[in-house]
């Protein structure tokens, strides 16, 4: 059969992805009885040496390897899916008259295929009962309404110290006491940073880290604030990346977005967390049993030892 101009950019990406189009004919192998069923719904679009090509067929295909083509035109997209399905249909005919391919494998992939399609169904299908309208709200009301946002305005003194570095650590809190004796005495806290920080924005700034939420602000810096009423300094503390002490200049509660502005994202997260439950509800019920992971025998002289 000899392929129009129009069809051969198709041919060209199904022997690219060859791969590929062996699991989308897995793919239509599986959900073949549902297409037979719905003939009038789903009209045929090409016969290719008496094989049906359906419109479902294309949008099956579009979805699988129509995002990955160049062409942004719509309809020479759907004729470059087209020709693909078509080539996928002739080749793997010839593929079977000369007897190629593993059986076995290629029952394996189909399978593989149906399980996809089926675990993607059910995902959806979840996260679509899950997100209701009423689900959505109460979920902002929960989160987002009872939980507004603090943030701090802070400034910092920090002496940079590799934590696995002891001597360098050593003599970075050693600064910072320091710093703090000096703050403690009744000297301006933008005044030391200047003098003092290690951070050269901060020696420019006092130490002025303006506002930040407490959510993006790390465990150290939190557990710190939280013992931190406004105005006051903190202890001296290490994190990763050295020695801080900080002032909390200012806190403010910040009021939530509107629930219109957000519906969407918090309808997002409602989705995902009912897919991420029912899977660890189905993996807790599930009887799985590994056979690839041994258990190392126990050497003799442990268990000599465990006796003793």
């Amino acid at each position: 059969m000899n392929i129009s101009p129009a069809l051969r950019p198709a041919t060209e990406i199904a022997i690219r992805a060859a791969a590929a189009a062996v699991l989308f004919a897995a793919v239509l192998a599986t959900t073949a009885p549902g297409i037979a069923q719905t003939p009038n719904l789903d009209p045929v679009v090409a016969v290719v040496n008496g094989t049906q090509i359906r419109e479902s067929d294309v949008r099956l295909a579009d979805e699988d390897i129509g995002r990955n083509l160049p062409t942004q035109d719509q309809a020479q997209r759907r004729e470059e899916v087209i020709g693909m399905l078509i080539d996928t249909i002739i080749m793997s005919t010839e593929a079977t008259k000369e007897k190629l391919g593993d059986e076995a494998d290629l029952q394996r992939r189909m399978a593989y295929a149906r399980n996809q399609g089926l675990m993607n169904e059910l995902l959806v299908a979840t996260a679509q009962r899950a997100a209701s309208d009423e689900a959505v709200r109460k979920t902002y009301d929960d989160i987002v309404q009872k939980s507004p946002e603090i943030e701090v305005h802070l400034r910092q003194i920090i002496f940079r110290a590799d934590p696995k570095d002891e001597a360098a650590t050593k003599a970075a809190e050693e600064k910072a006491k320091i710093a703090a004796q000096r703050i403690a005495s009744g000297e301006d806290f933008a005044k030391v940073a200047k003098e003092m920080s290690g951070d050269p924005i901060a020696k420019e700034t006092g130490g002025d880290l303006s506002w930040r939420s407490r959510n993006e602000l790390g465990k150290e810096y939190n557990d710190a604030l939280s013992q931190m009423k406004t105005g006051e300094v903190s202890p001296v503390f290490k994190t990763a990346f050295g020695v801080h002490i900080v002032k909390l200049e200012e806190q403010r509660t910040v009021n939530p977005p509107k629930f219109e502005v957000i519906r969407e994202r918090v309808k997002a997260m409602v989705m995902r967390n009912a897919q991420m439950e029912i899977v660890k509800k189905l993996r807790a019920e599930a009887t799985i049993e590994r056979k690839d992971q041994i258990v190392q025998p126990v050497r003799a002289e442990k268990q000599e030892d465990s006796k003793n």
